[in-house]
């Protein structure tokens, strides 16, 4: 690249670190970040077959399987890894018997796909990636020093329980008022020490620049943390758009309620964590087992289920869940059901042993329900943010 073209990225990167200092501490990018970030942009330009645009405007480049940013992680260069990837094993689910609940359904995100042997990644800029590595150095740090966010969360509570993994349906909806840094999630996240991995629905218009609500994924292995599918770690299998999908509006109130099935599952001879979306339980990819350097290249200790939320200092809170305190009814309440997890014998289970988290409960809130008929174990959050 020449020196024109690093001085575009020079000024883009200043655009940003101006707006980021206004708002707390600046993050920086070094020269090699910078320099990494456009040598990925020309290869994926280059190794675009195909593209998909999806009934919302996102729009997907489908890349080759090996040609994917997840490559680009050190411990990932010799890979033995190819797109055909599955589990080598399932867990052993609960077989339900309760109908699911009325006027809750689950989202379809089926549509175009990318052809054998390629993967879909978002069409992005160089605006783009220079926002999402900001966003994720900031967002680490944060997570690593809290409470520097608010949060609303149902979580393990036996230290002496180990987990393969855990899933929820998880409701979503459409936060219009999330703005500047500010950032919203619903997730589940699973930890062991400092290795992390997080899915989930988010409005992030730090990274996308919008309000819309999108599917994403994040993990956190030693030094190295990523969201999404632009930086190295997370292997994509699936051919179908997944990763930050734009999802369907939906409010509050108005039915039906529409959900999204996460599972995370670690593998019990790889070792790998894969992610699975929806009923059908999917197989979008997986984080290896070899990025982590501790923690998670064993089994979880630590599982939490609900919202969290972001706003600098001094500026007005954004909403969490569906936006409103609870109201003690899944038509308005933000809500986690099937809390289950995956225990040592690759068994699935309801989440036992469970307690409640809230930083701020005069603007968010959490309830723990327990089993409940058609929800399993569910729990509810949520709340307008400070004003």
């Amino acid at each position: 690249m020449g020196m024109r073209g690093f001085s575009m990225v020079v000024i883009v990167l200043c655009t940003f670190l101006c707006y980021c200092e206004s708002q707390e501490q600046p993050v920086e990018l070094s020269r090699n970040e910078l320099l990494e970030i456009e040598n990925q942009l020309e290869r994926l330009n280059k190794s675009s077959i195909k593209i998909i645009k999806t009934q919302y405007g996102d729009i997907y480049d489908c890349i080759y399987f090996y040609e994917q940013p997840a490559f680009d992680h050190p411990l990932l260069k010799n890979h033995k890894y190819d797109f055909q990837m599955r589990p080598s094993s399932h867990p052993k689910l609960m077989v339900r018997e309760d109908k699911p609940p009325k006027n809750v359904k689950e989202v379809s995100i089926k549509g175009e796909k990318c052809p054998t042997g390629y993967v879909p990644i978002r069409r992005t800029t160089k605006e783009d990636l220079i926002r999402a590595k900001l966003f994720t150095k900031s967002y680490t740090s944060r997570i690593n020093s809290p409470p520097t966010f608010h949060h609303a969360l149902v979580y393990t509570s036996d230290s002496t329980k180990k987990y393969n993994g855990g899933g929820t349906f998880a409701s979503f909806y459409t936060l219009y008022n999330v703005t500047g840094s500010q950032y919203t999630f619903g997730r589940i996240k699973l930890q062991n020490g400092l290795d992390i991995i997080q899915a989930g629905w988010g409005v992030n218009p730090s990274v996308y620049g919008d309000n819309q609500t999108r599917i994403f994924i994040y993990f956190q292995a030693g030094e190295v943390s990523c969201f999404n599918t632009v930086c190295p770690g997370f292997v994509l299998v699936d051919p179908q758009p997944m990763i930050e999908m734009t999802l369907r509006e939906t409010h509050p109130g108005t039915l039906p309620t529409w959900e999204i099935g996460i599972n995370i599952y670690r593998d019990q001879i790889t070792g790998n964590w894969w992610l699975q979306l929806g009923k059908n339980r999917d197989q979008i990819g997986y984080w290896p087992s070899s990025i982590f350097s501790g923690g998670l290249k064993d089994l979880a200790t630590y599982i939490d289920w609900g919202g969290e939320t972001y706003s600098p200092l001094g500026q007005i809170g954004p909403p969490m869940g569906s936006g409103l305190l609870l109201k003690q009814d899944t038509r308005y309440d933000a809500f986690c059901r099937f809390l289950t997890t995956i225990n040592e014998g690759h068994i699935q289970e309801d989440a036992k042993n469970t307690k409640i988290s809230s930083i701020d409960i005069d603007f968010y809130l959490v309830k723990d329900w327990g089993f409940h008929r058609n929800f399993g174990h569910v729990m509810t959050y949520g709340g307008p943010g400070p004003r």
